[in-house]
C-alpha cells in the first residue's frame, strides 16, 4: 500500500475509532470537525486518496459507505463493511 500523508492517517484513525465505537462511520461533517477542516470537499479529497491508496472503499451513491479495507486497520483489525 502506498503510504498516507498525516492528514489522511488522522482522517482514516477517526474513520476507525467511530466505527469501533459506534458500529458505523462518521459523516463528512464529523470528519471535518474532528479533524479542523472547514471544507467537506477538502474531506471528500482526503477520502478519494484514501479509496486510490486502498484503505478504504467507498460507494458514492450512498451516504456513510465506507468500508476500510483489512490493510486499512491499525493492528490488522477485522474489516469492517459501514
Amino acid at each position: 500500500m502506498k503510504p498516507l500523508t498525516s492528514r489522511q492517517a488522522e482522517i482514516l484513525t477517526f474513520i476507525q475509532e467511530k466505527v469501533i465505537e459506534n458500529g458505523y462511520p462518521p459523516t463528512v461533517r464529523e470528519i471535518c470537525k474532528a479533524t479542523g477542516l472547514a471544507s467537506s470537499s477538502t474531506v471528500h479529497g482526503h477520502l478519494m486518496h484514501l479509496e486510490e491508496k486502498g484503505y478504504i472503499q467507498r460507494d458514492p451513491s450512498k451516504p456513510r459507505t465506507i468500508k476500510i479495507l483489512r490493510g486499512g486497520f491499525k493492528h490488522d483489525y477485522q474489516s469492517s463493511s459501514i
